[in-house]
């Protein structure tokens, strides 16, 4: 490796390169030490404790950016290492169940969109691309979302993002503090194995997807995507019927995420994997960040 790259840390990641530089010891985030990999050998970190000296970037072809941290080696001299990306590790583990989770933060997810050239997506037209979800009763919630419909109970199955003409690839949700109230996923991996995968009733009915002054008609199926919400799509037909009430009896099936440890990330990919929160009455405080994405085309 050059002893400096050739560009400098964009500025968005510069307050999490900073970061880096002043809270890590060898294992940056809090990961094994396996993450850090000489690009060169693919030999992992020397296992002392070593601080780095210095955080660069290099951009790539295709929008991404790869992190190099510059360590001290204790026998002398300095080496760059390219950081494994936690978002990459997670989006290749999804690929077998629709979902992946890790240790992590919210700063850590943002630095490797970031890298990755992944675009943020506001769930809500002129919100934030990061939402705080909270319990919250019918009246306090905001039109057409299933706290208004559902408020702190159970939620239905539902893709996020479903009244927007393209829903987000990926749905992040992290969680800095314990929770008793699970998230429940749902994937439609299940019936690839079958022909023709999902009945047909669900990927024929039609839905009015309400939007505002956007509104328009959908299929729950669409492209080889998922998209699904009770809250903002309503049924047209006899076979879109019949999808809300599969899906509904898939709620019986689903797989319960436990943020049972701090410092969570989940990672769903919401083209193909519907999900849902558990009945948060007995946790009003409860906080979950949420952040979307769309993928570049290589990570699609």
């Amino acid at each position: 490796m050059p002893d400096e790259p050739a560009t400098t840390i964009p500025a968005e990641l510069l307050h999490v390169a900073d970061w880096i530089l002043l809270n890590s010891t060898h294992d940056p985030f809090g990961r094994r030490c396996r993450r850090c990999q000489d690009p060169g050998t693919a030999q992992t970190m020397p296992p002392q404790p070593v601080m780095p000296s210095r955080a660069s970037a290099i951009r790539l072809p295709g929008g991404k950016v790869d992190l190099l941290m510059r360590w001290r080696i204790e026998r002398g001299g300095s080496r760059y290492f390219r950081m494994a990306r936690m978002l990459e590790d997670l989006l290749n583990e999804s690929r077998v169940r629709g979902w992946a989770a890790c240790q992590g933060t919210l700063d850590q997810v943002k630095l490797d969109a970031a890298m990755l050239g992944w675009a943020e997506v506001p769930i809500r037209r002129g919100g934030p691309a990061v939402a705080t979800l909270r319990p919250v009763d019918p009246a306090e919630a905001a039109p057409n979302s299933l706290s208004a419909r559902y408020g702190k109970g159970a939620q239905p199955l539902h893709t996020d993002g479903a009244h927007l003409p393209l829903p987000p690839d990926i749905v992040i949700l992290t969680s800095a503090a314990p929770s008793t109230t699970p998230t429940c996923l749902w994937s439609r991996k299940r019936y690839s194995g079958f022909i023709g995968g999902l009945p047909d009733f669900v990927q024929h009915g039609v839905f009015l997807v309400s939007s505002g002054n956007d509104s328009f008609f959908t299929t729950a199926v669409e492209g080889g995507r998922l998209r699904y919400d009770p809250g903002c799509m309503m049924p047209c037909d006899a076979r879109s019927r019949q999808a809300v009430q599969f899906f509904q009896e898939k709620e019986g099936s689903v797989v319960e995420h436990q943020w049972d440890k701090p410092n969570q990330v989940l990672l769903i990919d919401n083209r193909r994997v519907l999900h849902a929160r558990g009945s948060a009455i007995h946790e009003p405080q409860r906080e979950i960040q949420r952040i979307s994405f769309y993928l570049n085309h290589e990570a699609s």
